[in-house]
């Protein structure tokens, strides 16, 4: 079993561990200024459990996992963000019911997109709410572009059969 990092070693490996973190970040599409804060929520969250992690090679790997994990939790407060941004916007626009019909439709498919098979989820959240293009989207989860089409249509056409099946109630 290796032994425990120490304050002398962690220094010693912060710049590859953040220069990895940043990368991640950039990887996700977030810019300079947002890549680092990633970096630095990443470092600051590996300092504080600094003496509980073991020395090694797998640094460099949980890292990158947690880079990957803030990212993601960047992506969704974002997108949480406009919606609201969207549901305020709706509101000053139209009717009461008219807002109540789109909020009751946003939440039935977004339980719809959760019910989906995890890649197809995830793809679909990409490429719908997140705008990003095929190849990106294939690079990211380091499927094939083919996939990519062939999992976002398979979801695109359930959720499509299930809000047909939805307005026929």
């Amino acid at each position: 079993m290796k032994d425990k990092m120490e304050q002398s070693e962690f220094e010693h490996i912060a710049h590859r561990l953040r220069s990895k973190a940043h990368g991640i970040a950039i990887l996700y599409g977030f810019s300079q200024d947002d890549a680092e804060d990633v970096a630095q929520d990443v470092m600051l969250k590996l300092w504080g459990m600094h003496e509980a992690v073991e020395c090694g090679s797998r640094i460099v790997a949980y890292v990158g996992i947690m880079a990957k994990h803030c990212c993601i939790d960047r992506i969704r407060t974002r997108r949480s963000d406009v919606r609201l941004d969207d549901t305020i916007e709706v509101v000053s626009n139209e009717s009461q019911a008219d807002m109540l019909e789109y909020k009751e439709l946003e939440t039935w498919l977004d339980k719809r997109i959760s019910n989906l098979p995890s890649t197809s989820g995830i793809i679909l959240r990409m490429r719908q709410i997140e705008n990003r293009e095929l190849d990106e989207i294939a690079s990211i989860l380091g499927i094939s572009k083919a996939s990519v089409s062939t999992l976002l249509s398979r979801a695109r056409r359930q959720l499509l059969d299930e809000l047909k099946r939805r307005n026929k109630r």
